[in-house]
């Protein structure tokens, strides 16, 4: 039996918890002090479950499975929910108390805690614990502010493609690699009154971002965008005044979502209903729609239709045909007044180590992985390989992209979300909407709030 991971979304996390994309939102904290982790001799750990199912998931294959392996300082669950969590988190930090591990959703609202200084130097754990050697390096480098890392990557994200192969074969379509194949598949599926890609923000306003960083990274290409996060070239650039012209005749001409006015309309379950129901060619989203596509195929969605991935394709020449963009959902930081600095530590380890327990925390709970090297031997052998070899591409990807949620500054980030509505419906031209971004950019550039880039 393929075992296709079901629960909670990126997009759902983010709502309710405040931004991370875990499907268990993670923090430990005082056992009952006014300090965190009091002098009790355990970690008290916060975290936020979709169902009962989850929270029995986690009690034995996570909090248990530590307790075991570090008697000294056992972990002790506290359930809270998603709503207030990270209004609990803030006001606590405020008060010089709160949790010993600090979630954050991303790099960016990191910086805010950082600049606090509510966070933890971690350098002296990632040696003593080996972290440099075991996480991803581009990963790795989103937790460093100001020279010192001070936090570590929870999971991690990219964007591919969903299809129905059925659907391509009807129409005599082969996936497509290059921007030549994609437009000419859509060209063709409009006519035919087809949808060529589902997409809509009904459920979720962010997810303007997703194709931004999309078009960003295979029309500008990730060799543009990494020069404009460094400074060296600007957003106002031609490149990126053209990538952004392209992506907005693709709205206008219907292509993503049917019509603009459809896209602020349709919800995530209709876009994964017209996929299965050869209404749609493609839906273009990110890794965490793993969790979300199962419900509308094959026997659970009353049909005999099946999904497959793709990478998203080059659309403009001399970009490579396979980018992989990188993404971080959430971050783990130790609180600087943390009793049980150590202990805690040794809680976030747990969570980065032994990629078959990693493997089987997707396949059973929708735990996305951490970013740690992972190849398909370490995940179960139910899980359906759709999804681990989605994950093992990713994670041996030689070209990568940089989705703005991870890293770009916050307040560009921003404008990107805001802005993209306006140039869409036609209240601002391709080079007035990256002049904006241009000018959002340049200022958190000269404060140095950027991100890091990997390598």
């Amino acid at each position: 039996m393929n075992n296709v991971p079901s629960g909670l979304s990126r997009r759902n996390l983010l709502k309710l918890s405040g931004g991370t994309a875990l499907a268990t939102f993670l923090a430990s904290c005082a056992g009952g002090g006014d300090a965190p982790g009091g002098n009790s001799g355990k970690i008290v750990v916060w975290s936020g479950f979709a169902s009962k199912e989850a929270e029995n998931w986690f009690r034995t294959n996570t909090l248990e499975a530590f307790n075991k392996e570090h008697p000294a300082v056992p972990a002790e669950l506290s359930v809270k929910q998603f709503d207030n969590f990270e209004q609990q988190q803030q006001t606590a930090l405020a008060a010089g108390s709160g949790p010993d591990i600090v979630a954050a959703a991303g790099p960016g609202p990191l910086r805010e805690y950082a600049a606090a200084g509510y966070l933890l130097p971690l350098d002296d754990y990632a040696k003593k614990l080996g972290w440099n050697d075991r996480i991803l390096g581009w990963a790795m480098k989103t937790g460093v502010i100001d020279g010192k890392l001070v936090a570590l990557p929870t999971n991690y994200e990219s964007m591919q493609i969903f299809y129905n192969p059925a659907t391509m074969s009807q129409h005599g379509w082969t996936f497509p690699k290059t921007r030549a194949e994609f437009e000419a598949i859509c060209r063709e599926a409009k006519a035919k009154g087809m949808i060529p890609v589902s997409a809509g923000n009904a459920d979720y306003k962010n997810a303007n971002e997703w194709h931004v960083s999309v078009f960003l990274n295979h029309i500008a290409g990730p060799d543009a965008v990494r020069q404009a996060l460094k400074g060296e070239i600007k957003f106002s650039d031609p490149v990126f005044v053209d990538a952004m012209e392209q992506a907005r005749k693709y709205f206008v001409d219907g292509w993503w979502g049917g019509a603009v006015d459809r896209y602020f309309t349709n919800t995530f379950p209709q876009q994964y209903q017209q996929l299965a129901k050869g209404e749609a060619v493609f839906n273009i989203t990110g890794t965490w729609g793993l969790g979300e596509i199962g419900p509308f195929f094959g026997k659970e969605g009353g049909n005999d239709a099946e999904w497959a991935w793709g990478a998203v394709p080059s659309l403009r020449d001399g970009v490579p045909e396979d980018v992989w963009e990188l993404a971080v959902g959430g971050t783990n930081s130790i609180n600087a007044k943390s009793k049980n600095p150590d202990a805690a530590a040794e809680w976030i380890d747990f969570n980065m180590s032994d990629p078959k327990r990693q493997g089987r925390a997707l396949a059973e709970a929708n735990e996305p992985p951490p970013p740690i090297a992972m190849t398909e031997a370490d995940f179960p052998a139910d899980l359906d390989k759709r999804v681990s070899s989605l994950f093992a591409a990713f994670s041996s990807a030689t070209h990568v992209g940089y989705t703005t949620w991870t890293f770009f500054p916050p307040k560009t980030d921003t404008y990107i979300i805001e802005g993209w509505e306006k140039l869409i419906t036609g209240k601002l031209t391709a080079q007035a909407y990256c002049q904006g971004i241009a000018d959002a950019f340049g200022p958190e550039l000269a404060a140095g709030v950027v991100p890091p880039l990997p390598d």
